[in-house]
């Protein structure tokens, strides 16, 4: 054992700079990757200003709706301020929350109570206005459907004796459940849907997946270096069956990745903000085992390192694709059982351990392993 890892460190000495960049690639890969598209959204925010005159619960309410969409950023100003700043084009468009809105909302008129301005340089006044009005028809449906309960309970001689804001706060209620008009897109295996997520929103330990599947087969190339006829010679002087001795680069290989994923869990937490919770860890430890072997046993079949270079990168692109960690699949891929059981990476993504392919990746490294025992026999 102490033969084969001074072997092993002798090897590692001579890249110590490859080495540690692809073990700490899928660690910063992932956070750039998503602190770089977070930042863009940010910066790429439709600018616009808001004024509100009216003084009132629906105004501020509006206001706030508008401030919760991930297409703007709204500035509160004055009217004056508004149009200098539209004129020197630091806004997109402005809005003017005329005084009176909400006593016309209440009344079921939307007509004449919010002005827009816009200039030749306003590309994204369309959406932003079509968004702004199907908030206002929102409210006013609202109003309308109130009027209507209100006035039928009085001609039928009722009993129920509804109030305006109990009707308005009964539609905000069922609106809410039955979750109407409301579409969004979803990353596949992805079970939870988040409220007021960006408008691109990486799956952290999806993308981190992805990229540690590659870094894990680049980093197994050893095992086609091994079949160099100077290294089978050095094996010989090892005192150990080379059965014993890839067995035991196995290991240290996948106490090294362990060592990096626990590094990743604990810098996923503090800049990411993911939560660490015990079928977390028994998670990703089952999907390092998994990818440990399926990587040994990949690599094993090949003598080139330019040729298993190449059909890693395209590998990781198919399972990139069909696992929908890159791009949202569902509605453009079909869901079948075949697509989820060719993909190793299936159970990890969907929160669960990694049997299948963890079972069919040991049984591949101790065929690899009983054939190179037979061969040196």
């Amino acid at each position: 054992m102490n033969d084969m890892l001074y072997a092993r460190f002798l090897l590692w000495k001579k890249r110590p700079f490859s080495m540690l960049f692809w073990l700490i690639l899928p660690i910063m890969g992932t956070i750039l990757i998503i602190t770089m598209t977070n930042s863009i959204q940010e910066d790429s925010r439709i600018p616009i200003g808001l004024v509100v005159e009216d003084d009132s619960a629906l105004a501020h309410a509006l206001m706030e709706k508008v401030k919760a969409s991930n297409l703007v950023q709204v500035y509160t100003l004055t009217e004056e301020e508004a149009l200098y700043q539209l004129e020197k084009h630091d806004l997109d468009s402005v809005f003017v929350i005329h005084d009176g809105y909400e006593s016309s909302i209440l009344k079921g008129k939307r007509n004449n109570i919010i002005s827009s301005y816009q200039t030749d340089l306003s590309l994204a006044y369309a959406p932003v206005k079509e968004m702004i009005v199907s908030l206002v028809q929102e409210e006013t449906g609202r109003a309308k459907a109130a009027h209507f309960i209100l006035d039928m309970n009085e001609q039928y001689n009722g009993q129920a004796s509804w109030t305006w804001d109990e009707i308005s706060e009964k539609s905000k209620e069922i609106q809410q459940d039955e979750n109407l008009l409301n579409t969004a897109f979803r990353y596949y295996h992805s079970e939870q849907q988040v409220e007021n997520t960006p408008l691109i929103a990486w799956n952290t330990w999806g993308l981190w997946a992805i990229l540690s599947f590659i870094t894990t087969l680049f980093l197994s190339d050893w095992v086609i270096h091994e079949k160099t006829m100077t290294v089978t010679t050095r094996i010989s002087f090892l005192r150990m069956s080379r059965a014993s001795y890839y067995f035991q680069n196995i290991c240290l290989y996948l106490l090294l990745f362990l060592l990096f994923d626990l590094l990743a869990i604990t810098l996923f937490t503090v800049f990411l903000h993911e939560l660490i919770s015990v079928p977390l860890v028994i998670h990703i430890l089952s999907f390092r085992i998994m990818m440990t072997g399926l990587a040994f046993s990949i690599a094993n079949c090949f003598r080139s390192k330019g040729t298993f270079y190449t059909v890693t990168i395209l590998l990781a692109l198919i399972i990139a694709i069909i696992s929908g960690t890159i791009l949202p699949i569902e509605g453009f891929i079909p869901k079948t059982r075949l697509l989820t059981q060719i993909n190793p990476l299936h159970e990890f993504l969907a929160g669960k351990i990694t049997i299948i392919w963890g079972v069919i990746s040991i049984f591949l490294v101790l065929i690899t392993l009983f054939r190179k025992e037979r061969f040196n026999a």
